[in-house]
């Protein structure tokens, strides 16, 4: 008898359970609860960490990569500038003295603040008024072989920049007003999340690949156990998304330039500036991983997101990744939005079958759309690789045009298909200097991701949009995308286009209030520096 007058053989009685079934029921339950331990879901919070990928990319994969993101039309330049039609971009041209536009000549600047305001009037001065012919001999050539650049170009010098910077001017104390107010509390989490600082290559493959790397190598017994371990380690340190496909050499840089962009501010990663990248033997894989931007505060870009979230993640777990690598005695680089690239990402992802190029020219993935932020190793490592997916993102941007009506500065082609022929390749076209120059206009944290926000593949993992990515992948009538294009414009209401811009300073959605300041703080005082 219990102190409570119950005996335990009396609970049993009571329900139901006799001894036996009792040791049964609890060996079962047992079992049970082992078992559903196992399963990403138990782990709150942790679900990704344990490799769990909640689309299933298997039905969609594809031999190749479907020509909607890209089709190759070009012939191979001499020297190694092109391979397999691809033309390697080479960052002269866009860094160097083609444009010295207000955006690329202060390339690497405060976000918050954007433009240098001593330098906002250094319009383009090496474009002469008598054209193409008086330009540099890299600059003509550059003109020839993409002619479709040469409109695009003109129009930004002549019509575009001229207003664009008057707007800068006249909005330099708006912008600043919002920042330090409404956009304090956005502004105190873009400091925060950019607090832990990631490392940048500034050394040669040859020293920077092998650094480190143990003399000792473990030699897996198939690619494909290899690949299986490579994406549970990434998914451990992180990673949302994991993918591996052999090196495209056509990606990688043929140059790095002075004034930004692929190995800005590290002295061309090891390669030097302005000088021909010659490939490494040993980069004969990719391994892309990412994660993540912060989905409730993107919805409030492009004056409250930032991208420092998913930055952190993919720029530290590559790194992490290489040194996993070189302690299995395997040479390693990473390229990452806090490192610097040799080569542009988003081809890369198309092939790991993270998703399909878009409209934006960034590469879509079916469950997180737009909103990642990816990282990449190189590697001499043997493992088996991931197939492309064909999910009919083609057919839903040809419909759909969102990110265009969005874009604060309208750099977004409007094009029905794939219509512009560039570095090889026909492709989506996004004017890249009217959107860096959107990243400087706004005010907020860091830059413009109004694009990915309004992307309707761009949602949260409830059941509601699992049923609709479901829907939208198989569905060949285009039907339900006209559906959901429908939805998407309908049922969340958003703003667009200068509605973004100074000096409404909107996000593409409402931005959580738990990101507003006068949600929080209603006045300010002057620190008492060193008294409490």
């Amino acid at each position: 008898m219990s102190e409570n007058g119950i005996s335990r053989r009396a609970f049993i009685k009571a329900a139901g359970i006799g001894g036996a079934g009792l040791a049964v029921a609890a060996a079962g339950s047992t079992w049970n609860s082992y078992h559903e331990g196992q399963s990403a879901f138990s782990m709150q919070g942790q679900e990704h960490r344990q490799g769990h990928v909640y689309f299933d990319r298997v039905p969609f994969e594809v031999d190749q990569v479907p020509t909607s993101s890209w089709k190759v039309l070009g012939q191979d330049l001499p020297n190694g500038q092109s391979v397999n039609g691809y033309h390697r971009v080479d960052m002269r041209w866009y860094y160097g003295e083609r444009f010295k536009t207000t955006g690329h000549a202060v390339s690497g600047s405060s976000p918050a603040i954007g433009y240098d305001p001593s330098k906002v009037d250094c319009l383009p001065n090496t474009w002469p008024s008598n054209g193409v012919a008086a330009l540099d001999p890299l600059y003509q050539r550059y003109y020839e072989l993409y002619p479709m650049m040469l409109d695009v170009d003109k129009e930004y010098k002549y019509d575009w920049l001229p207003q664009l910077i008057e707007r800068f001017k006249s909005s330099i104390d708006s912008r600043a007003d919002f920042n330090q107010n409404e956009g304090l509390i956005a502004m105190a989490r873009s400091e925060a999340q950019r607090a832990v600082p990631v490392s940048s290559v500034t050394t040669p493959p040859e020293q920077n690949d092998w650094s480190g790397v143990s003399e000792r190598r473990a030699v897996f017994d198939t690619p494909e156990l290899a690949s299986q371990l490579v994406k549970r380690m990434a998914a451990d340190l992180g990673a949302t998304f994991v993918g591996v496909t052999p090196l495209n050499k056509g990606w990688v840089a043929w140059s790095h330039a002075a004034l930004g962009g692929l190995g800005a501010g590290t002295g061309g990663r090891g390669f030097g500036l302005n000088t021909p990248i010659k490939i490494p033997e040993w980069w004969d894989n990719a391994i892309l991983v990412s994660g993540t931007m912060s989905w409730d505060v993107n919805a409030g870009d492009p004056n409250y997101g930032d991208s420092w979230t998913g930055y952190n993640i993919s720029s530290q777990i590559a790194q992490q990744m290489v040194k996993f690598l070189k302690h299995l005695g395997y040479p390693a680089r990473w390229h990452s939005p806090f490192g610097g690239y040799d080569m542009p990402i988003p081809g890369i992802g198309a092939e790991c079958g993270m998703g399909q190029i878009g409209r934006t020219s960034n590469c879509i993935a079916p469950d997180f759309g737009g909103n990642v932020r990816p990282a990449v190793i190189t590697t001499s490592l043997p493992m088996a690789a991931d197939k492309p997916i064909d999910f009919n993102l083609s057919e839903f941007c040809s419909r759909c045009k969102l990110c265009a009506e969005v874009c604060p500065t309208q750099c977004i082609s409007y094009a029905n298909e794939p219509d512009f022929e560039i570095y090889g390749l026909r492709r989506f076209n996004t004017n890249l200097a009217k959107c860096r120059d959107g990243w400087n206009l706004g005010a907020g944290p860091m830059g413009c991701r109004a694009c990915v926000s309004v992307c309707p593949w761009t949602k949260k993992n409830t059941w509601v949009h699992r049923f609709v990515r479901e829907v939208l992948s198989h569905d060949p009538t285009g039907v339900s995308q006209n559906v959901a294009i429908w939805a998407e414009r309908t049922l969340y209401p958003k703003h667009y286009n200068e509605e973004l811009n100074p000096p409404n300073y909107k996000g593409v959605y409402e931005p959580p209030k738990w990101i507003k300041t006068d949600e929080y703080i209603g006045s300010f005082i002057k620190t008492p520096i060193g008294v409490k």
